[in-house]
């Protein structure tokens, strides 16, 4: 699972996609609530027997991840602390590590209010997040079948354009790339319609999609 946000609760109206799990990671990007609210739900979830959280504590702000989390995690904030739920709290390493035969590359942007971190699964995923426009992005990128790029506004209507990216800023890294397929994601949630987001990115790029709740994508990798 990459990040916990809302829509961690989910899982909660669809316990089939646990079925049969023994093992879920659960790998954050960065720490704003956001992207953390998610793991508020996983008691009511129940979930799998081995549990783990990754994430960029130690690597982006010198802080371990536990005690990051450890401030969030319990009272006054949450009744259920992850260790009374058996729930391990790592740090990634900064490089790349292997999750259950699935080798993640990650690598550190500086291009957001807090540093955050993209993550590449073996040739099959890209998935870049809370960043502004970065030309390094697309060299990690290049070779999968599959980016999952942020995209916070239209190009014509900026929205916060030095910590996030637009709609032809995720194009752009797709295209540079040569990936073909774009899935659009960190969409705004203040917005009653975001199909101009994709108009935009579709305007450079043939296959695009938005990412919404319940989707799912082939990752088979090129």
């Amino acid at each position: 699972m990459i990040d916990a946000g809302t829509g961690v609760g989910r899982l909660v109206e669809r316990h089939g996609l646990l079925d049969g799990l023994e093992r879920l990671d659960i790998l954050l990007t960065h720490f704003h609530l956001d992207h953390l609210a998610g793991l508020a739900y996983l008691p009511a979830i129940g979930v799998c027997e081995q549990t783990t959280v990754w994430g960029p504590g130690q690597w982006l702000y010198d802080r371990t991840t536990a005690s990051l989390l450890d401030q969030v995690s319990h009272e006054p904030f949450h009744p259920v602390p992850l260790e009374a739920q058996d729930i391990e709290v790592r740090d990634l390493p900064g490089n790349e590590i292997e999750l259950s035969g699935v080798r993640i590359a990650m690598r550190r942007q500086d291009r957001h209010s807090a540093p955050s971190v993209g993550f590449r699964f073996d040739a099959a995923l890209a998935w870049i997040t809370d960043t502004a426009f970065d030309p390094g992005s697309a060299p990690f990128a290049e070779g999968c079948a599959l980016l999952a790029h942020e995209a916070w506004f239209p190009a014509a209507l900026p929205r916060n354009p030095n910590i996030h990216s637009s709609a032809s800023e995720a194009a752009s890294v797709a295209d540079s790339a040569g990936i073909e397929r774009l899935l659009l994601i960190h969409l705004p949630p203040f917005e009653r319609s975001v199909d101009d987001l994709l108009d935009e990115a579709a305007a450079s790029l043939p296959h695009v999609q938005l990412a919404h709740d319940g989707a799912e994508l082939a990752m088979q990798a090129v």
